[in-house]
């Protein structure tokens, strides 16, 4: 059923991307989040973050974009050490042609990937995500355009033995993005 409904989103995005003046894209920038996991203690994180993109579609319609991010992770949330994390995402960007020096947009997506810690059995830990943004691209030429936005993801991490009981975190991530494209 997930599949499906993926599919149905997934096929018009890429059907109304021929239609415009679609072209493929690469983007870099940064930002800072907000983790607040559902431990009992309420346990925050507020790391910085990196985010590389490539993708294919309009600036004023849809776009399909395949981000690889990385977090600055220095945390004692699932070891004494917590490292950085590593992390992959699908988004589906369904942008509008409000004027020609603004288009605002809404992306969603899944994500996955792993963040290196330090424990006696396991040196990393698993993760996936879902995503929602918000946001609008700020173009400085036919080529250039500046990004801005919001991001909220539910991530939910792999299960920590912990020899008595096994711990399974989820975490709200609050997301700022601010970053660079160049469209070919």
């Amino acid at each position: 059923m997930k599949k499906a409904i993926f599919s149905l989103f997934l096929l018009p995005c890429l059907l109304n991307a021929f239609s415009y003046d679609a072209k493929f894209y690469m983007g870099m920038g940064g930002g800072v989040q907000y983790e607040k996991f559902t431990d009992e203690k309420k346990t925050h994180n507020t790391p910085a973050f990196g985010a590389l993109k490539f993708g294919y579609g309009d600036r004023r319609a849809y776009a399909v974009e395949f981000d690889i991010n990385y977090v600055d992770n220095k945390s004692s949330i699932f070891s004494k050490n917590d490292k950085e994390r590593y992390g992959m995402d699908i988004m589906f960007v369904k942008a509008y042609n409000f004027t020609k020096f603004l288009y605002p947009f809404f992306r969603a997506g899944i994500g996955a990937g792993e963040m290196k810690v330090k424990r006696k059995l396991e040196s990393k830990i698993a993760y996936s995500s879902y995503n929602l943004g918000a946001g609008a691209f700020f173009p400085l030429s036919g080529h250039l355009d500046i990004e801005a936005n919001y991001e909220y993801r539910f991530t939910s991490y792999e299960s920590v033995d912990l020899i008595a009981q096994k711990l399974k975190l989820q975490s709200h991530i609050n997301q700022i993005y601010l970053g660079v494209n160049y469209r070919f």
